[in-house]
């Protein structure tokens, strides 16, 4: 290999490793444990996947927000999770709230579920 060559593979390996860093970054920039959050998100009783597409939990449902096309930021996940969202006559079903008085899910779960859902439409 040439200096030329060298120089170049040099160029591209670090470019590739400041990019991840990057991505790394990014991926832990919000609270909660996407991990976590994506088992909640597929769970039976829960399953979010039931209304909203979201590829990374291979859902497709059509009775809510397309998320993978949404790419909702954490605030705004946060915010329908916890409080929930009226019927229109776009969304039909409405959304649960699953915080607030009647909370099914702690905090620390809905900032989970938001993790997941962001990091997976954030890439």
């Amino acid at each position: 290999m040439g200096p030329r060559t060298a120089l170049l593979f040099a160029a591209v390996v670090a470019a590739a490793l400041l990019t991840a860093s990057a991505f790394a970054v990014a991926q832990a920039a919000v609270p909660g444990n996407p991990v976590r959050g994506k088992a909640l998100f597929v769970r039976p009783g829960l399953f979010c996947g039931s209304c909203h597409t979201l590829k990374a939990a291979k859902s497709t449902g059509r009775d809510g927000e397309n998320l993978d096309k949404a790419k909702p930021a954490y605030a705004r996940i946060i915010d329908f999770v916890t409080k929930g969202a009226k019927a229109t006559p776009r969304w039909p079903a409405g959304m649960p709230a699953y915080g607030g008085r009647h909370a099914e899910l702690t905090k620390a779960e809905m900032q989970d579920i938001a993790a997941f859902v962001y990091n997976a439409t954030h890439k």
